[in-house]
């Protein structure tokens, strides 16, 4: 089977601790797993269909590669290096957050080097579509100004409007609009009777709640489409799937999801 031209980026779906700040290391396993995308590593692997795939092996909370570099902690307790994650729980031990030095350390090994390959892979003439692929918690988080607020199932992001049209504050689009429609409606068909644990505000939306984050700013808005899809916890991290106790989901769960994207992937490539 011939690979679709699309280049697929995973930047939150790693489970490691990189060993520079293993010893003043705070989080939990748990506290680790949540902050981050977990399960995305594997729900997006498309690494035998696709032209190109990137993915980060360590947390989220080690180095957040949807951030400035210059966006972080304590200024952002939930930037590039973090205090706190997204739940508002320490990262590092007392008094031992990164200073300077080892903040330059991780941004030289984790951060740069995954935003160099992204850049290398762009350079493919094949590629027809990028996709920057996350998962969101299925109510928001409490440092979102919505805290506690039900979440759409799938949420695409052009950087515009709930239309994919041109707005602030971005004031540009990383794709056409019937694009990120046409991908809202096929995700629209592919979960339509999905039975989560919470009554959702939608199945899929586009730029709602989130628009793009960092890296859709960064290397959208060239000549090839470039989408940010986030994907509701709810799909998979509930009692009917997962197993708080073990951090493990029912691999059939994530190979149906994984099968759902791939659908809706490979229709937009076929649309274009």
């Amino acid at each position: 089977m011939s690979k679709l031209p699309i280049l697929v980026s995973i930047p939150h779906g790693g489970r490691k601790v990189a060993p520079e700040i293993e010893q003043i290391w705070a989080l939990s396993e748990e506290d680790a797993f949540h902050d981050g995308d977990p399960y995305t590593a594997s729900i997006y692997d498309f690494s035998d269909r696709v032209e190109a795939q990137l993915v980060m092996e360590y947390y989220r909370a080690v180095i957040d590669l949807n951030r400035r570099e210059d966006d972080i902690a304590p200024a952002n307790p939930d930037g590039v290096v973090k205090s706190h994650t997204c739940y508002n729980v320490e990262v590092y031990k007392p008094d031992c957050l990164p200073g300077p030095d080892l903040q330059e350390l991780l941004l030289h090994r984790y951060y740069r080097p995954y935003h160099d390959d992204l850049d290398q892979a762009l350079q493919q003439e094949n590629l027809k579509l990028g996709v920057d692929c996350h998962s969101m918690a299925a109510v928001s988080p409490p440092i979102e100004s919505d805290a506690g607020t039900p979440r759409p199932l799938i949420c695409l992001g052009n950087l515009g409007d709930a239309e994919g049209l041109v707005c602030k504050p971005f004031r540009r689009i990383t794709s056409p609009p019937e694009l990120v429609l046409f991908m809202r409606d096929e995700f629209r068909k592919v979960f339509a009777h999905e039975d989560v644990d919470l009554e959702v505000p939608d199945i899929a939306t586009a730029n709602l709640p989130f628009s793009g984050g960092y890296i859709t700013q960064r290397v959208g808005g060239g000549p090839m489409p470039f989408v940010q899809i986030e994907m509701s916890r709810a799909l998979y991290l509930s009692p009917r799937f997962f197993d708080e106790a073990t951090l493990m989901v029912q691999p059939g769960r994530i190979q149906d999801l994984n099968h759902k994207v791939f659908q809706v992937l490979k229709r937009t490539v076929e649309n274009l």
